[in-house]
């Protein structure tokens, strides 16, 4: 039996090769802001994002000055696609955006926010709350945040959630709706079989997508081929499973596993963070959406998306072959 070490490398390995050389070997697009990164789709209709999507959580950390840097170094390297979410940093990641992003850049960017309330009430309110705060009078993205059970999806249903953003959409407040999950595919399947059985889609799915994730209960081989099948744009994140890759605690890491227990994978097999990343633009995704708190993280990230022109390409799809 292929041990984790073997599975690794292996992964990491076949990462290199890139689904996308036609893509990656294209024409550097532009706008009126100079260079543009790499873009792929994201929605039905053919709307096309750049590959790699600044995270709001992380902006948020860092102070106003440094945030501003970051966002504008974001923008000079080509990022045309930004993040966030209501309850990042009690509003300040929007704020942020509000501050720096939209009143320089607004007709330029794909702006996306998340609202994780569970209730039509407060989604309504934080809906109104994120295009004050980001300073915009529409949204390209509107996501319902962090699906966890099969029960929460059941019960923000019946609290009208989900008419909430059918509705923003309709009246042009958001231009795509979607939704993300982080920690079990099966929640994904099960939403999906509910907007079938309405007659409904969404636009977007938000999940965890990194080298191990094939392992166990993984959304790479369970959830992407439905979200495909149907036409989703798939936006991955937790490429490095939030830091917990590198022995690090994260926001689901079960109570009874002591830090200690956590094992430091990318120091053990000899992964680079690049090649993390690799691996996931080696997937069928629309975007990968990296946290980064600092400009030399923000600079590294953006790195392994330029310098995919150098990688060659697999004849089959990836998620097919585990």
């Amino acid at each position: 039996m292929e041990t984790r070490r073997e599975f690794l490398k292996k992964t990491s390995a076949i990462s290199a090769m890139s689904l996308f050389s036609g893509w990656a070997m294209a024409k550097t697009p532009t706008d009126k802001l100079g260079k543009v990164l790499p873009m792929r789709q994201i929605t039905r209709n053919g709307e096309k994002t750049t590959a790699f999507c600044m995270g709001g959580y992380h902006t948020g950390i860092p102070e106003e000055g440094e945030a501003e840097r970051m966002i504008e170094r974001a923008i000079e390297l080509g990022v045309r696609f930004f993040d966030n979410a209501r309850v990042y940093h009690r509003g300040r990641s929007e704020e942020y955006y509000g501050r720096f992003l939209t009143p320089k850049y607004r007709e330029q960017v794909f702006i996306m926010t998340k609202s994780a309330s569970r209730n039509a009430a407060d989604v309504r309110k934080d809906l109104d709350l994120s295009l004050s705060a980001m300073k915009t009078d529409y949204l390209d993205l509107w996501q319902i945040h962090t699906f966890t059970t099969k029960e929460d999806v059941d019960n923000r249903l019946n609290e009208g959630v989900l008419d909430v953003f059918l509705e923003a959409k309709e009246k042009g407040k958001t231009r795509y709706i979607g939704f993300t999950s982080h920690q079990n595919p099966s929640t994904i399947l099960y939403f999906l079989d509910i907007l079938k059985q309405r007659g409904l889609e969404m636009d977007t799915c938000q999940m965890p997508l990194n080298v191990c994730d094939p392992n166990f209960e993984s959304f790479q081989l369970h959830a992407m081929p439905a979200l495909l099948d149907r036409g989703y744009g798939v936006l991955a994140m937790k490429t490095m499973a939030g830091g917990s890759m590198m022995g690090k605690r994260i926001d689901t890491t079960p109570a009874e596993i002591a830090t200690e227990d956590i094992p430091d994978v990318v120091g053990k097999t000899g992964v680079t963070y690049a090649q993390l990343h690799q691996y996931v633009y080696a997937l069928p995704i629309s975007s990968l959406v990296s946290g980064c708190d600092t400009l030399q993280k923000l600079e590294e990230n953006i790195a392994v998306l330029q310098n995919l022109k150098k990688l060659k390409s697999l004849r089959f799809p990836l998620w097919r072959a585990f």
